[in-house]
């Protein structure tokens, strides 16, 4: 292992929330400046002194518009990348609706990175979702259960030398 200066390192908390209705999950796509979206479960990076739970219903609430209770811990997402000197730690926590309705009212930042927000069927989910950091776990969670792995380890997210995402899941790292 090389010795590196973590000076120059951004260290993230990242909590995420894991929303199943009528057997699809809820996607934000956010713009970061790629040719495409970045898909992900909705979620964000953690305020000083802020702890997961309170964080996952605040980036909820500002990225959809929905109100959630957080549930139990499904698994964590350990990532980091040499090139980039960014390292992200993410939770991933089950969430339920506060008020639980027929369909959810999606409402999408004004002023945030989010650009689309959908509910997407667990097979097209690898059609968004393309870098292992970022669907992996929740591919094999979906998949699998809590039967398999709950922390997921990516020593370079930015490689290009990664199979892309498939349904059903082709495994599991450890």
């Amino acid at each position: 292992m090389t010795q590196t200066d973590e000076t120059n390192w951004q260290f993230y908390r990242v909590a995420q929330g894991l929303l199943i209705h009528k057997n699809q999950v809820l996607l934000v796509g956010n713009d970061y400046g790629y040719p495409d979206l970045l898909w992900s479960l909705p979620g964000g990076r953690l305020e000083p002194g802020e702890q997961h739970q309170a964080a996952i219903k605040r980036e909820f609430l500002e990225e959809t518009g929905l109100g959630i209770v957080p549930g139990d811990l499904l698994y964590v997402v350990d990532s980091r990348s040499e090139m980039l000197h960014k390292h992200f730690v993410t939770l991933v926590f089950e969430v339920r609706l506060t008020q639980p309705e027929s369909e959810p009212a999606l409402v999408g930042e004004v002023d945030g990175p989010v650009k689309d927000l959908r509910f997407v069927p667990f097979a097209e989910i690898p059609e968004l979702i393309q870098r292992p950091s970022m669907g992996e776990g929740l591919l094999n969670y979906l998949y699998y259960g809590a039967v398999t792995h709950r922390y997921w380890f990516y020593p370079e997210y930015m490689t290009s030398e990664f199979q892309p995402l498939k349904w059903p899941p082709l495994g599991s790292n450890g």
